[in-house]
């Protein structure tokens, strides 16, 4: 799908419709117990797109990334999401950490106003 086709598809979304961009991971990364929920219309793009998309559609419920994918880490999605005065929630999907406070704690200060919640991948 090209970038066009995805940027147009998040023109049609409403209100009604609660809905979550996922950055930077494809559906298959995405843990499926209950870290999302079900009653959220999950919208996938690159990290290049994350402004454009919040201005297609400002109201996303939360915007959810892994704490490193290819081409970004979390801190700067973070940052990106302060920028874009972003006031939904931040979802980061972490590995097992000894102390993933002190992340979400970096997290919240790269991006203020947006609450950030850091999910652990369950163990294969």
């Amino acid at each position: 799908m090209t970038l066009s086709t995805r940027l147009s598809r998040l023109s049609h979304w409403t209100t009604i419709e609660p809905l979550a961009l996922v950055v930077g991971m494809v559906s298959d990364d995405l843990p499926q117990y209950g870290a999302v929920s079900n009653q959220l219309r999950l919208e996938y793009l690159p990290f290049a797109l994350i402004h454009a998309a919040l201005a297609k559609a400002p109201l996303a419920e939360c915007v959810i990334s892994p704490l490193v994918a290819d081409q970004f880490d979390a801190l700067d999605l973070a940052a990106e999401l302060g920028r874009a005065d972003y006031a939904g929630t931040y979802k980061v999907i972490i590995p097992a950490l000894p102390q993933p406070e002190i992340i979400r704690r970096e997290l919240a200060q790269a991006a203020s106003g947006v609450k950030v919640e850091l999910i652990q991948r369950a163990p294969h």
